[in-house]
Protein backbone atom coordinates (compact mmCIF):
# COMPACT_ATOMS: atom_id res chain seq x y z
CA UNK A 1 0.00 0.00 0.00
CA UNK A 2 1.11 3.67 -0.93
CA UNK A 3 0.11 4.72 2.61
CA UNK A 4 3.05 2.76 4.42
CA UNK A 5 5.68 3.96 2.30
CA UNK A 6 4.99 7.23 3.82
CA UNK A 7 6.05 5.99 7.17
CA UNK A 8 10.06 5.73 5.73
CA UNK A 9 10.56 8.97 3.90
CA UNK A 10 14.33 8.10 3.35
CA UNK A 11 13.11 4.98 1.05
CA UNK A 12 10.46 7.31 -0.63
CA UNK A 13 13.24 9.76 -1.82
CA UNK A 14 15.30 6.36 -2.76
CA UNK A 15 12.82 5.01 -4.82
CA UNK A 16 12.19 8.59 -6.65
CA UNK A 17 15.89 8.53 -7.28
CA UNK A 18 16.19 5.16 -8.70
CA UNK A 19 17.11 4.82 -11.93
CA UNK A 20 14.28 2.46 -13.09
CA UNK A 21 10.88 3.94 -14.55
CA UNK A 22 8.95 1.58 -12.93
CA UNK A 23 10.70 2.35 -9.23
CA UNK A 24 10.07 6.00 -9.78
CA UNK A 25 6.71 5.53 -10.92
CA UNK A 26 6.18 3.81 -7.38
CA UNK A 27 7.11 6.79 -5.81
CA UNK A 28 5.70 9.60 -7.64
CA UNK A 29 2.31 7.59 -6.88
CA UNK A 30 2.99 7.51 -3.27
CA UNK A 31 3.99 11.16 -3.25
CA UNK A 32 0.75 12.15 -5.51
CA UNK A 33 -1.20 10.81 -2.46
CA UNK A 34 -3.84 12.99 -0.51
CA UNK A 35 -2.12 13.00 2.27
CA UNK A 36 -0.47 15.94 4.50
CA UNK A 37 2.40 13.61 4.70
CA UNK A 38 2.96 12.85 1.11
CA UNK A 39 2.90 16.38 0.56
CA UNK A 40 5.38 17.09 3.42
CA UNK A 41 7.51 14.49 1.65
CA UNK A 42 7.43 16.10 -2.12
CA UNK A 43 8.25 18.87 -0.79
CA UNK A 44 11.28 17.55 0.64
CA UNK A 45 12.03 15.87 -2.74
CA UNK A 46 11.22 18.97 -4.90
CA UNK A 47 14.78 19.11 -6.16
CA UNK A 48 14.46 15.96 -7.87
CA UNK A 49 10.88 15.97 -8.90
CA UNK A 50 11.46 19.54 -10.48
CA UNK A 51 13.51 17.83 -12.85
CA UNK A 52 10.15 15.44 -14.27
CA UNK A 53 8.86 18.86 -16.12
CA UNK A 54 11.58 18.95 -18.63
CA UNK A 55 13.24 15.44 -18.97
CA UNK A 56 11.76 12.90 -20.87
CA UNK A 57 9.32 10.28 -19.19
CA UNK A 58 6.93 7.93 -20.23
CA UNK A 59 3.35 9.70 -20.49
CA UNK A 60 1.88 7.80 -17.39
CA UNK A 61 5.32 8.19 -15.51
CA UNK A 62 4.72 12.46 -16.11
CA UNK A 63 1.01 12.33 -15.21
CA UNK A 64 2.20 10.70 -11.60
CA UNK A 65 4.70 13.42 -11.23
CA UNK A 66 2.73 16.14 -12.06
CA UNK A 67 0.42 15.41 -9.15
CA UNK A 68 3.03 14.43 -6.70
CA UNK A 69 4.25 18.34 -7.53
CA UNK A 70 0.41 19.71 -7.39
CA UNK A 71 0.44 18.14 -3.67
CA UNK A 72 4.12 20.37 -3.34
CA UNK A 73 2.77 23.22 -4.43
CA UNK A 74 -0.56 22.85 -2.40
CA UNK A 75 1.52 22.29 0.69
CA UNK A 76 4.17 25.38 0.41
CA UNK A 77 3.96 28.77 -0.64
CA UNK A 78 7.84 28.32 -1.90
CA UNK A 79 6.91 25.38 -3.40
CA UNK A 80 4.81 26.62 -5.48
CA UNK A 81 6.93 29.29 -6.81
CA UNK A 82 9.03 27.04 -8.20
CA UNK A 83 6.75 24.78 -9.58
CA UNK A 84 4.85 27.29 -11.45
CA UNK A 85 8.48 29.00 -12.79
CA UNK A 86 9.31 25.29 -14.07
CA UNK A 87 5.64 24.36 -15.65
CA UNK A 88 6.00 27.65 -17.86
CA UNK A 89 9.46 27.20 -18.74
CA UNK A 90 7.95 23.53 -20.05
CA UNK A 91 5.15 24.71 -21.90
CA UNK A 92 7.58 26.34 -23.98
CA UNK A 93 9.70 22.79 -24.95
CA UNK A 94 9.03 21.84 -28.67
CA UNK A 95 8.26 18.31 -28.02
CA UNK A 96 4.81 17.74 -30.33
CA UNK A 97 4.23 14.41 -27.40
CA UNK A 98 4.35 16.51 -24.66
CA UNK A 99 1.40 16.70 -22.76
CA UNK A 100 0.36 20.38 -21.97
CA UNK A 101 -3.06 19.57 -21.67
CA UNK A 102 -2.03 18.36 -18.34
CA UNK A 103 0.27 20.75 -17.57
CA UNK A 104 -1.78 23.56 -17.55
CA UNK A 105 -4.16 21.35 -15.63
CA UNK A 106 -1.24 21.51 -13.03
CA UNK A 107 -0.23 25.71 -13.88
CA UNK A 108 -4.27 26.13 -13.95
CA UNK A 109 -4.75 25.33 -10.39
CA UNK A 110 -1.84 26.57 -8.80
CA UNK A 111 -2.76 29.68 -9.79
CA UNK A 112 -6.19 29.61 -8.16
CA UNK A 113 -4.89 28.58 -5.06
CA UNK A 114 -2.14 30.41 -4.99
CA UNK A 115 -3.01 34.31 -6.78
CA UNK A 116 0.25 36.24 -6.32
CA UNK A 117 1.95 34.04 -8.54
CA UNK A 118 -0.72 35.58 -11.78
CA UNK A 119 0.93 37.59 -14.47
CA UNK A 120 -0.81 40.96 -15.33
CA UNK A 121 -2.68 39.37 -17.94
CA UNK A 122 -3.98 36.50 -15.88
CA UNK A 123 -6.10 38.68 -13.22
CA UNK A 124 -9.90 37.78 -13.51
CA UNK A 125 -11.68 40.07 -15.08
CA UNK A 126 -15.40 40.96 -13.88
CA UNK A 127 -17.49 42.75 -16.39
CA UNK A 128 -20.81 44.26 -15.93
CA UNK A 129 -22.47 47.77 -15.41
CA UNK A 130 -20.95 50.00 -13.12
CA UNK A 131 -22.13 51.46 -10.02
CA UNK A 132 -24.04 54.49 -9.94
CA UNK A 133 -24.37 56.66 -6.82
CA UNK A 134 -27.60 57.80 -5.72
Amino acid sequence: SFGAFLAVPGAVRDLVEGSDIHVQMLAYNVLAQDDDRARALAVESLDILIGTLLRPLHRKTRLAAFRALAGAARADARAAGIVHRRAREALRLPDKRYPKEELFGLIGPLLHDRPELRGPREQPVVYGLEATAP
